[in-house]
């Protein structure tokens, strides 16, 4: 059993200081030693051998347990994670990334086209503007817009989201893209 140490006021200062005995320390090192696992840099090889490993269909404790045994499951998964991240972020560098921006560039317009005669703007107005809100931010307004659409049905609903939007006249539930832009024109209009 492992005592806690004593909390005593030290007398020249009001916080407290802990107060331990040579046993309790020699205690709680000898328990702690024998479960704890080292946290260490992983190595190529390592690396080689968690993902050779994984690949095999292993889980991560008979990974940790056989390969590693200083380091936890948790830690394996996490470094193969970090690996995958690594190796799919470079498979987007070089070639595929110049074939996905040739391809774009050849579908642009056409692409959005399609939304900006949805939103009644300009493709480019409506290109530049997606691109600077960002994935995230048009999940999270699609999201939002969704709520409001629901919370309709009630009396102050629709007074309550024009407030939200800033007095900007609400399109489908939302201020036009044009209107977001003329507080700050970033982006010329384009044909």
């Amino acid at each position: 059993m492992i005592s806690m140490p004593k909390e005593v006021k030290s007398a020249n200062s009001n916080r407290p200081t802990s107060m331990t005995t040579t046993a309790a320390v020699a205690s709680a090192s000898a328990s702690s030693s024998a479960n704890t696992r080292s946290a260490s840099t992983w190595s190529a090889k390592d690396d080689e051998t968690l993902m050779s490993a994984r690949a095999s269909g292993l889980n991560w404790q008979p990974i940790a347990s056989k390969h590693f045994p200083t380091k936890t499951a948790n830690a394996c998964r996490k470094r193969h994670e970090r690996l995958m991240e690594k190796r799919n972020s470079e498979d987007w560098e070089g070639v595929k990334l110049e074939t996905l921006a040739r391809e774009y560039m050849n579908v642009r317009r056409e692409m959005w086209s399609m939304l900006a005669s949805r939103v009644g703007e300009k493709w480019a107005l409506v290109e530049a503007k997606c691109m600077e809100k960002g994935l995230k931010n048009l999940q999270q307004a699609h999201r939002s817009a969704q709520r409001k659409e629901r919370d309709e049905g009630h009396p102050d609903a629709a007074q309550s989201v024009e407030q939200a939007q800033g007095g900007y006249p609400l399109q489908r539930g939302g201020p036009s893209i044009q209107s977001m832009l003329s507080l700050s024109p970033a982006f010329p209009p384009q044909p």
